[in-house]
């Protein structure tokens, strides 16, 4: 009974056709390849990937990663000390200024012509005569150390303040 069951089956897949009429209806087949002729597949195995390439690319990136970081940092500091030279070029170009309009103003004011004006309002008047005094040394000696702020009980005379003044010296190196 399997046998016949199967026959049916058969005639019934050949007798099918495809397509809306009979005027181009085609008889389908069942075709099978023959088992002797197809050749046994080989064995396949899984080969894994090679991922030198792919480190040596993350290597390359990274380093290529941290020079631009590098690069972007030195630009920072590069612009921020220029920055502050800036500042500074300006600060001492306002104090030459500063110096120029200062010198200005002293010439101004040691002017002999500004002077004399300035006497005049005062009530001072042209001298006549000039005369030159010559001071003894003893009596610039004396007159310094009257006017110093001591305690007064120590008096030292002229050749001791000549000798502090040469320890002085002897001590700084001749330098004033």
């Amino acid at each position: 009974m399997a046998m016949a069951a199967r026959s049916e089956r058969a005639m019934l897949v050949r007798s099918r056709v495809h397509g809306g009429g009979a005027a181009d209806a085609r008889v389908m087949v069942k075709r099978t390849a023959a088992v002797a002729h197809v050749a046994p597949r080989p064995q396949l195995v899984v080969v894994p990937r090679r991922r030198r390439t792919a480190r040596l690319v993350a290597a390359g990136c990274t380093v290529v990663f941290a020079l631009m970081l590098g690069a972007a940092a030195f630009q920072t500091q590069l612009a921020r000390r220029q920055l502050t030279m800036d500042t500074l070029d300006r600060d001492i170009r306002q104090a030459h200024e500063r110096y120029d309009v200062l010198r200005r103003e002293r010439a101004e004011l040691r002017s002999p012509g500004r002077l004399s004006t300035e006497a005049e309002k005062l009530g001072m008047v042209p001298a006549t005569q000039t005369e030159f005094v010559t001071l003894d040394p003893d009596v610039v000696a004396t007159v310094q150390r009257s006017g110093a702020h001591g305690s007064g009980d120590a008096v030292t005379t002229v050749a001791e303040e000549f000798e502090q003044y040469a320890d002085v010296k002897a001590e700084a190196g001749g330098a004033p």
